[in-house]
């Protein structure tokens, strides 16, 4: 028995019993289907079709069950060639992440090098923006996934992960007299030309929020949207700094000292931001979790699930 066998039976029932019309549905000839069915026929050891000279003109009783065996057996065919499909859209395709260039430097580098060693079939792009162009992006379907901070108001189809913290510190040049100091506050830090993020990110604007609400306005030397900017200026012995944890290299930053200011300008959430009908590829799901080990896909697809009918989830 084979599918071929399967098929010619299927295909003649389905052409109102006419060989010819179903020989052309299988780009075969009138004799070959004819000679696909009667083999079936002897193998099974049953008359499917009812003939009269050499018109087939009914189908029998037991035809009926073989034809329903048969349709059933070429629904796990296609089914089986469906499960091949999505294998393959698993391990191939496009992953397209949106986030801003501080956090694809160096909170995602790591999980961005071991997903490509586990899908290196799997082309990478990366959308650079504000955290709402990322968001609204994910709300269009334009990316797959955003990873950074938020806005406070979400598009309804989004919806966010806990990522990872997002810690500040000070940076100063070697041998600057903050160093001396046993706790620094933010009062001696507005004592010197401040260089820091501008506020058209997150970063920026948390910190310019924490000197106006403390009533002090320090002496911005220069704003910037890139951490290695701020630190090359504070090198050169510009102002002192603030930056993102995240953004400080040991090896590469000698110049610099580093400050503990966390008791000045509190830590916030980096969030992943997903559409709420969810991935459509698996593989979005295992940079989920490469990127905040808590999300596994079973952990996702329940919160997704669970706040589909919700209007947005607080960030």
């Amino acid at each position: 028995m084979t599918l071929q066998q399967l098929m010619c039976i299927c295909a003649v029932a389905d052409s109102g019993l006419n060989v010819s019309r179903a020989a052309d549905t299988l780009h075969m000839t009138q004799p070959g289907v004819s000679k696909m069915v009667r083999a079936l026929e002897h193998e099974l050891n049953v008359e499917i079709f009812i003939r009269k000279g050499n018109r087939l003109t009914g189908v029998t009783d037991a035809g009926r069950e073989a034809l329903a065996l048969a349709r059933r057996v070429m629904s796990d065919k296609k089914l089986l060639l469906g499960l091949a499909a999505q294998t393959q859209a698993e391990s191939s395709g496009t992953l397209r992440i949106g986030t801003s260039p501080l956090h694809a430097r160096y909170a995602l580098l790591q999980a961005v090098q071991r997903f490509s060693e586990t899908y290196p079939a799997v082309s990478l792009e990366m959308m650079q923006g504000r955290p709402a162009e990322i968001v609204n992006a994910v709300a269009s379907g334009e990316i797959d996934l955003g990873v950074g901070t938020v806005p406070g108001k979400l598009p309804a189809s989004v919806i966010t992960l806990d990522a990872y913290p997002i810690e500040y510190c000070l940076i100063v040049p070697r041998k600057h007299p903050l160093l001396q100091l046993t706790r620094v506050s933010i009062e001696d830090i507005a004592n010197y030309p401040l260089i820091t993020y501008n506020e058209t990110f997150n970063s920026g604007i948390v910190v310019h929020r924490e000197f106006q609400r403390r009533g002090l306005a320090p002496h911005i030397a220069m704003k910037a949207a890139d951490a290695n900017v701020v630190k090359a200026y504070v090198a050169s012995g510009l102002g002192v700094g603030v930056v993102l944890k995240m953004a400080i290299e040991p090896k590469r930053d000698r110049d610099l000292r580093i400050v503990a200011a966390d008791h000045i300008f509190p830590a916030s959430i980096a969030k992943i931001s997903l559409r709420r009908d969810g991935p459509r590829r698996g593989f979005v799901y295992d940079f989920v979790q490469l990127v905040s080990s808590k999300w596994t896909r079973e952990a996702v697809a329940e919160l997704l699930a669970s706040n589909r009918s919700l209007y947005r989830v607080p960030a």
